[in-house]
């Protein structure tokens, strides 16, 4: 929706309530406990069962369960995350919010993009290649490559659609070291099993099952 279509929709914090009401309840009130459909509304986000007196509340188990911001400051990031072309970021979203926390930003983005993560995507499949690398600053000493130390381990896995010069899906997960664990592990998370996949030789991914794992062949793209 455009902006103006947004703020008709979310202008008021009991606008963006009911929108989550209706997300949790689409066929009405349900009491997680005894399951009875009545309820009294008891505070902003609060909703007391009739039978059982089971308070349940509107946001609990979401990105905005104990947040201290309004609804329609979260709606707001949300929107705003969502639409952008280019991509998003903490600063940008500090600045659309006016927080004065970087940090809260970071925290509010870092949640709403693990929300926009489909759980029941399908896992790559095909050939796939993995790929790791170290993300941070620059190394004291210069120092590079694995064994590196104060910076991030991300391991990346793509799908190479063959036969089109270009890549497919792509999965990326930061992992806490290069062991046979966290690599084998990400692997198994994220790649169908029976799919080809293309490594460099290290020695944690060597040891998985053969049906999995073949020598590094680079795509010609």
């Amino acid at each position: 929706m455009t902006f103006d279509e947004f703020i008709k929709q979310f202008m008021e914090e009991e606008q963006c309530r009911e929108y989550l009401y209706q997300l949790r309840w689409p066929e009405g009130f349900v009491c997680p406990k005894c399951k009875a459909t009545k309820a009294w509304p008891k505070g902003n986000n609060l909703y007391e069962c009739s039978k059982c007196g089971r308070q349940t509340s509107v946001i609990a188990g979401t990105i905005f369960q104990d947040t201290r911001k309004s609804m329609r400051n979260w709606f707001t990031a949300i929107w705003w995350v969502t639409t952008q072309k280019n991509g998003a970021s903490a600063a940008g979203l500090q600045q659309i919010l006016g927080l004065r926390s970087y940090q809260t930003a970071w925290t509010w983005l870092h949640k709403i993009r693990i929300a926009m993560v489909n759980p029941n995507r399908t896992k790559l499949s095909g050939t796939v290649e993995v790929d790791d690398c170290y993300i941070g600053g620059d190394e004291r000493g210069g120092k590079r490559g694995r064994g590196t130390e104060n910076k991030s381990l991300v391991v990346t896995a793509v799908e190479l659609l063959e036969g089109k010069n270009q890549l497919g899906r792509v999965r990326m997960k930061v992992v806490p070291d290069m062991s046979k664990k966290s690599l084998q592990g990400f692997i198994k998370e994220n790649v169908e099993s029976g799919s080809t996949v293309i490594t460099d030789g290290w020695s944690s991914y060597a040891s998985i099952d053969k049906k999995w794992i073949q020598p590094r062949c680079p795509p010609k793209i």
